[in-house]
């Protein structure tokens, strides 16, 4: 194998990509606007599991310690029913009702936010055009619904047989296809709606688009991986328009499962993030979309420009103690990463919306990650907050939730209030920390410094995978834009100057 120690290494400019159009839905927000609404009011979301998800009653146990029970019932979940007009794509509702969820929500998350850029007939070159989404490869209800019109059936009817052996075996086969009719519907043309990478390419082949689309599984940093890829695609000239996605739906009680036998499920039922009183996390879901431009095509254009995207950084943990480890230098490596390719001082940033996962261990990684990378601001100290604290843990949309946070802030110049203010961990509290949980929305006044406004993103996934985003704001865009402005205000200032 080639020494790479003394291979050539070439130092790339900032990114500078535009994000120009963004939609999403998350817990209690269907659009970008009931999403903005909440996190100014700092409204959480959580709610009891719906019923259609899995049965709490079965299920749920905070007494048991068994590996086929969780303790809390509490989640972040999408409003039911989640609405999708499948005649609007010249989608069949057989195809919707035997899909995965997440493959619709994109498209038509896509849609909305394409309309948020302005873009709402054909595109110029659509060999141009890029589609990522993060998601992940796991246990979802595409899965679910093979397992169950195969093994699961099967095994069920053969117990039957057992139990009642006088039973002929047409009443056993009458059995079968009464089981099979209890559930979402599988046959060839539901399989395209169940294959993972299908989330992608359903958007694509919606479009007509013949540039590259991908899904890219990075577990919790998912939707920031996919970004950085969707960025770099614009930068390096490969694509003069790209659409990032981040997705998660949860169709059953698995992952629940996994967090509470991880001892990483809240049992009180609430995300604390960078709390002293922090006792895990609870599962969240939604998608978001961004729609991504080069800043000169953008500025050229006159597209409203969110937020600037200067630098993506990626890190892995490298060797630990254990896969499931927290690394506090895996998660500076990413956050220094993006910095030096933004060519950004990290002093210079003045928010920082973090993972915050609420488990203790993770939170204290990511706390000392920030402490290392950042240092503290010579006056007042740096807003931190996380999004989960509202909609709980979106697995590969968490990224996405803060992103689309971030940016919003950053166009609307106003710092979102922080859950647990009154609560910040040991890490925050202490002297030399520079992070503070902000306890109302404010605006974002910036003083007479010469750089723009500035502010990361964090995530990490499981297994050791980092990622960060640096932001800035982009000034000629703002003022005057409503988009995801409050239709009404308690109160509202109206600033008048003169010479």
């Amino acid at each position: 194998m080639r020494d790479l120690a003394g291979s050539k290494r070439t130092r790339s400019g900032p990114l500078d990509v535009a994000i120009v159009g963004m939609a999403c839905r998350f817990p209690g927000a269907n659009d970008l606007t009931a999403y903005w609404d909440n996190i100014l009011a700092g409204r959480r979301t959580t709610s009891d599991v719906p019923k259609s998800r899995w049965n709490a009653s079965i299920f749920c146990d905070p007494g048991s310690t068994a590996t086929d029970r969780v303790c809390c019932r509490r989640g972040g979940y999408l409003d039911e029913p989640i609405g999708f007009e499948p005649g609007r794509y010249g989608i069949m509702p057989l195809v919707v009702d035997g899909g995965e969820p997440e493959q619709f929500l994109v498209l038509d998350t896509t849609r909305a936010a394409l309309e948020d850029a302005g873009i709402n007939g054909e595109i110029g070159n659509s060999a141009r055009v890029e589609v990522v989404v993060g998601r992940g490869n796991y246990f979802n209800r595409g899965n679910l619904t093979r397992l169950q019109h195969g093994r699961i059936i099967a095994q069920t009817v053969a117990i039957l047989k057992v139990l009642h052996p006088e039973w002929t075996e047409g009443e056993l086969e009458a059995v079968r296809e009464d089981l099979k009719g209890s559930l979402p519907p599988f046959e060839a043309g539901t399989i395209p709606g169940q294959v993972t990478n299908a989330t992608a390419g359903r958007v694509a082949n919606w479009l007509d688009f013949t540039g590259a689309s991908y899904v890219v599984d990075a577990a919790s940093a998912s939707s920031l991986v996919a970004l950085d890829l969707g960025a770099r695609a614009l930068a390096e000239g490969r694509a003069d328009l790209a659409i990032v996605a981040g997705v998660y739906i949860q169709p059953d009680v698995d992952f629940p499962m996994v967090f509470d036998v991880l001892g990483a499920l809240s049992r009180t039922g609430e995300v604390r993030p960078f709390a002293g009183s922090a006792d895990g996390t609870l599962p969240g879901e939604g998608v978001g979309v961004v729609i991504l431009k080069r800043l000169g095509d953008a500025e050229r254009d006159g597209d409203r420009v969110y937020a600037v995207v200067k630098g993506v950084g990626i890190a892995s943990d490298g060797r630990r103690t254990g896969l499931a480890s927290p690394s506090a230098r895996g998660h500076a490596r990413a956050m220094r990463r993006a910095y030096r390719q933004g060519r950004i001082d990290p002093s210079t940033v003045d928010m920082i919306e973090g993972h915050g996962l609420g488990v203790p261990a993770s939170d204290r990684a990511e706390l000392r990650a920030l402490r290392a990378v950042f240092p503290k601001p010579k006056r007042g100290r740096r807003a931190l907050g996380a999004v989960s604290a509202l909609i709980g843990h979106a697995m590969p949309a968490a990224g996405m939730a803060g992103l689309i946070k971030t940016a919003l802030a950053l166009h609307h110049r106003m710092i979102p209030p922080a859950a647990n203010a009154e609560d910040p961990h040991r890490l925050i509290r202490e002297e030399g920390s520079g992070f503070a949980l902000n306890a109302k929305s404010r605006p974002w006044i910036h003083g007479e410094t010469s750089h723009p406004r500035r502010a990361g993103v964090n995530a990490f996934g499981f297994a050791g995978i980092n990622a960060h985003v640096c932001l800035e704001e982009h000034d000629e865009s703002w003022g005057g834009d409503m988009a995801g402005c409050m239709p009404l205000w308690e109160t509202e200032a109206i600033l008048l100057g003169a010479a």
